[in-house]
């Protein structure tokens, strides 16, 4: 079966951060990054991470920082490395492929819940206290397309234009975004990411409210 690796999600995200003059910084590719067909730390990497490091080698889009797939200790797979240390069912369970830019808010694939094609849903790590993890897209190139669409509300709340500090925050304040998700509910409705939340109230309700949304 041939994989659609095109990727118009992150085309639209790179348009809405020209269009706003958000930080936008893409890196050329680098000859470390993972090979279709591939894995990461013993895993299946997701065949859209993959074209996206055929395109770049990280960079930034927005508030959004890509690790580039390189041999740093804050490069892809040796930050993973270093955060499954933890040994965090969150961590040992995903692949962090970004974060919300200098902060410990994390962007992760889920390997084990790969569709038939491969595509792994993204979740949402916080990691500032007790870490916790919620899902937001059902694909890479969805997040990137949900993201951007974030991104257009940031730019316009009152908050974010007197401050630059924004008053819109994902994921908690796009959620009829991410349900129009349908893979994504599908997902959340089969219960496919309670052993991510079986610790946690707060995202046990968060996986509860996109399961009772309609797409």
């Amino acid at each position: 079966m041939t994989t659609d690796t095109s990727l118009p999600g992150l085309d639209r995200l790179i348009t809405i951060c020209r269009r706003h003059s958000l930080p936008l910084h893409l890196d050329p590719p680098l000859s470390t990054a993972p090979k279709s067909g591939g894995s990461i730390l013993g895993e299946p990497v997701d065949p859209q991470l993959v074209k996206f490091y055929e395109r770049a080698g990280g960079g930034t889009l927005g508030r959004l920082s890509l690790y580039p797939p390189g041999p740093e200790w804050n490069h892809l797979i040796p930050w993973n490395t270093r955060l499954r240390e933890f040994d965090i069912i969150q961590f040992r369970s995903s692949l962090v492929f970004g974060e919300k830019t200098g902060f410990a808010l994390y962007f992760a694939t889920v390997p084990r819940l790969a569709d038939a094609q491969g595509l792994q849903p993204v979740i949402y790590i916080q990691a500032m206290e007790a870490p916790s993890a919620a899902p937001v897209a059902s694909s890479v190139d969805r997040f990137f397309d949900i993201y951007s669409r974030y991104l257009e509300l940031m730019v316009v709340d009152p908050e974010y234009l007197s401050s630059g500090v924004p008053g819109v925050t994902f994921p908690w304040d796009v959620d009829q975004l991410i349900a129009r998700d349908e893979p994504l509910i599908r997902l959340a409705q089969a219960g496919r990411f309670d052993f991510l939340t079986q610790d946690d109230k707060e995202m046990q309700q968060w996986v509860q409210q996109l399961r009772t949304m309609r797409p």
